[in-house]
Formats: C-alpha cells, sequence, structure tokens
C-alpha cells in the first residue's frame, strides 16, 4: 500500500491526456443576473496557477475573483492578514486597471496594427507542427516544473500566512477557530489530481460544491443565518459563472473560506451577503462594454511589434512563433480587477526569447495598458496539441504569421468530462496533499523549535 504522498506523486506526475474539444456552452448574460464580481479586497495571502517568474522565487497569488492578483515577493503583510470587502461603487477608481494614456509620441493601437499589417515579416514563422513526441515531452517538463512549484515554495508561503493570521486575530472572535485546517483544506480541496501547465486540474463543478459545504460544515460556526448567506452566495457563483471555466468557478466557489475566516461571527451573513453586490454586476457590464475590446486590442498590437522586434535577434529556430493571451481578457469574460497572463510559442520550445520578449512588450504597451501583466518562465513548443492541451478553458493566438494563427487557434474550449476515476484521482490527490503539507509545517515547526 502505497503512503499518501506516493499516491500523489504517482497520480500527478502521470502522463497528461489531452483536452476535449467540444463546443463550450453559451456564457449566461449579465443582464438580469444574480451574480456580481468578487469584492474588492486586500488579501494577506492566496494562490493561482504558476506564474514561475524567471529568476524569482516569488509565488502569483490570487483573490477569490477571476483576477484580483498581485505578486508578493516573501512573507505576507502581517497588516493585511485579515482580507476585507472594499465595496467600491461601480464608478470607483479602478487602480492598475484604469486606462493609461499613451505618450506624446506613441502610436495608437490602430496605427501600430496597420504599420504592422502593412509591413509583412520577410520569414515564415510557423514552420509545421513540432514533432508529436518531443513536444509531449517539453510539456511533460513544463508539468514537472509546475508540480514542483505548487509542492514546494507556495506550501511554505501557506504556512507563514496561517501564522500570521493567527498571530494578528489572536484572542478575538472569528468565524474560524482552526485557521490551519480550514486553509489547508482551502488549498487542496476540489481538483482533480492532475498537474495541468497552469496549475492542477479543477474537479467538476458538483464536486467543487460538495468539497466547499464540506469546508463550510467542517470549519464554520453552526450559525443558520451565516449558512443562508453562503447558500446564497454558491447560488450567485452558479449563475454566472461560464460551464467551461471550472478554475474560476472553484476560485468564487471557495472566496467565502478566502475573505471571512477572521471575521467576527456575528458580522459573517452580512459580510458574505456583501461580498457580491449587484453593483459590481454592473462595474462587470460597463467593464465589458467599455474596456474589453480595447485592452485586446492594444496588448494585440504590442505583441506584434514585440514579436519582430525580438525575432530580429533571435537565431533561426529559436524564434517567437505566437504569444498565446490566457484569463478572462482571452475569452471575453474580463472584471474591472482582471489581467492579463501569457505564454511564449516558440519554434524550439525554449524560453531564450522571454526576457527580451517582455522588455520589448513593456515598451510599446502603452495604450489601455494593464499594470497586471504576467508571463510563464516557460515556453510551449508549436504544437496545437500541446496548446489545447495546456490551456483548455481558452485562450488567443497571436501571431504575426497568420500560419501559426490558424494551425494553433481553436473556437471552442470544454475541460474533460468528469469520470469516476477522475473524481477518485481527486479525493486521493487531496489526502496526499494535505499529507504533504501537514508534514513540511510539522518539519517547520521542528526547524523553529530548535533554531
Amino acid at each position: 500500500m502505497k503512503s499518501p504522498l506516493g499516491l500523489l506523486l504517482s497520480l500527478l506526475l502521470a502522463a497528461p491526456s489531452g483536452a476535449t474539444v467540444r463546443a463550450v456552452r453559451p456564457v449566461p448574460s449579465l443582464a438580469g443576473s444574480p451574480f456580481a464580481a468578487a469584492a474588492r479586497v486586500t488579501p494577506s495571502v492566496s494562490f493561482a496557477g504558476p506564474s514561475l517568474l524567471a529568476g524569482t522565487p516569488s509565488l502569483k497569488l490570487v483573490s477569490p475573483a477571476d483576477s484580483a492578483r498581485l505578486i508578493v515577493a516573501g512573507s505576507p503583510s502581517v497588516a493585511a492578514a485579515a482580507p476585507a470587502i472594499l465595496a467600491a461603487p461601480a464608478d470607483a477608481p479602478r487602480g492598475p486597471d484604469a486606462p493609461a494614456g499613451p505618450s506624446a509620441d506613441a502610436p495608437s493601437a490602430r496605427g501600430q496594427l496597420a504599420a504592422l499589417d502593412a509591413a509583412p515579416d520577410a520569414e515564415a514563422l510557423w514552420t509545421g507542427a513540432a514533432d508529436a513526441k518531443r513536444a509531449k515531452a517539453q510539456l511533460t517538463a513544463a508539468h514537472w516544473q509546475t508540480f514542483k512549484f505548487f509542492m514546494g515554495s507556495r506550501v511554505g508561503l501557506l504556512r507563514s500566512m496561517i501564522k500570521e493570521q493567527e498571530a494578528a486575530s489572536k484572542g478575538r472572535d472569528r468565524a474560524v477557530k482552526d485557521l490551519e485546517g480550514m486553509w489547508v483544506a482551502w488549498r487542496t480541496r476540489g481538483y482533480s489530481g492532475r498537474v495541468q501547465t497552469a496549475g492542477f486540474e479543477v474537479a467538476d463543478r458538483a464536486t467543487v460544491r460538495r468539497e466547499a459545504m464540506k469546508v463550510w460544515d467542517k470549519y464554520y460556526p453552526k450559525d443558520p443565518e451565516a449558512k443562508a448567506a453562503f447558500l446564497r452566495y454558491m447560488a450567485r457563483v452558479e449563475s454566472f459563472v461560464p460551464a467551461a471555466r471550472p478554475s474560476n468557478y472553484r476560485k468564487l466557489a471557495f472566496g467565502a473560506f478566502f475573505l471571512t475566516p477572521v471575521v467576527p461571527v456575528a458580522d459573517l451573513a452580512a459580510r458574505i451577503d456583501a461580498m457580491l453586490s449587484e453593483s459590481h454586476l454592473a462595474a462587470i457590464a460597463k467593464h465589458r462594454a467599455e474596456r474589453q475590446d480595447a485592452v485586446v486590442a492594444s496588448f494585440r498590437a504590442a505583441v506584434l511589434a514585440s514579436i519582430r522586434e525580438v525575432n530580429a535577434g533571435l537565431p533561426a529556430g529559436k524564434k517567437i512563433v505566437a504569444v498565446s493571451m490566457l484569463g478572462s481578457y482571452a475569452i471575453g469574460q474580463s472584471t474591472p480587477d482582471s489581467d492579463v497572463d501569457y505564454q511564449l510559442i516558440t519554434q524550439d520550445g525554449g524560453a531564450d526569447g522571454l526576457e527580451p520578449f517582455k522588455a520589448a512588450l513593456d515598451r510599446h504597451w502603452t495604450e489601455n495598458r494593464l499594470e497586471k501583466i504576467e508571463a510563464f518562465q516557460f515556453a510551449l513548443p508549436p504544437s496545437p496539441e500541446v496548446v489545447r492541451a495546456s490551456f483548455n478553458e481558452g485562450y488567443r493566438i497571436i501571431s504575426p504569421d497568420p500560419a501559426a494563427v490558424a494551425a494553433l487557434s481553436t473556437d471552442t474550449f470544454t475541460p474533460p468530462a468528469p469520470t469516476a476515476w477522475s473524481r477518485l484521482r481527486g479525493r486521493l490527490f487531496a489526502a496526499g496533499y494535505k499529507a504533504w503539507i501537514l508534514l513540511n509545517f510539522r518539519l517547520a515547526d521542528l526547524r523553529e523549535k530548535f533554531s
């Protein structure tokens, strides 16, 4: 009989299966929806799929909203240990997401695109799909990097956050008494137990709902009013998140646990009801009408200019073929707090051009710019199968070579359907990951005690 950690390793490092590509279900209309985007927070710590930023041990963190993200280098602030809901009105300033005006001599996105279209590449970037065996090996290597990220520094940061939150709320009334147990459950439950490029694959909605209720029932007070508020919250999440976005569904379903563990019990129901309001729904609708397309167009123009600039200095065989734009902007589901994530697709699957590209993008993206933008540390090979398997919740291919766009793009996305095996694998994963986290916590306690 394998130990929980042994089971976890064998499950997670198994060769990943390809994504099932089927027609995506219609996204529920915002009009009349009872959902509103998760309220703004000043989180102590939360987590998302790995940014794996080059040369830094920092972790990419995410709030319950789809993309209220930030980078934290080192330990989280004690002052921010108790997340708070900042119920900003729909017309409140949006911080990093506010439009950034171009400099006096910076061309507009439309002008950039026109100039790029008038100057086609001297060489084709798309020279055919990468060898399938080699591409799969590169993807497996990328997944191993993701696995190490989740099993390593992320565990240490989670412990630091728990310790600081315990210290900040010591002696005060709080909704969750067992903070360690709740946060470990928050971190480990609701997955299918398989590694993907951006993190662990999220379980189906029914499993996520069931796991969320288990966390509530085990760690939160037996208060009927608070539980009723939590059920209303789950109903709002259910009505809003598109069926093809399980990772976003889990972030929001588990969002109440992120925001409320140190809230006084008497305030718990009101806090949960305030998390998702009609004013936030109105803000999302306004943002998508006014900002969604403008941000994507300006990002695309900057990416095209940056690819051409960087490729001029890269040898044949290592050039950037395309950029895969990820996240809610890529599929038209952005919110006022959304950021942009992207990954390079290169001729050899290597990341030689990443740092020059990041620098070039920083110079070229001058209009409708977002400050929250992150790049994966590793690149992907030019393989349609690998790209689609890596981001089966949606992406947008940007390339100066139309052949690359045609080869790597797809219009439909959906995660693999749940099976009895994927649900069992998810339970085994949760048990193994929990055992691994707690083992690391106790070893860290011993090191502190005897240091």
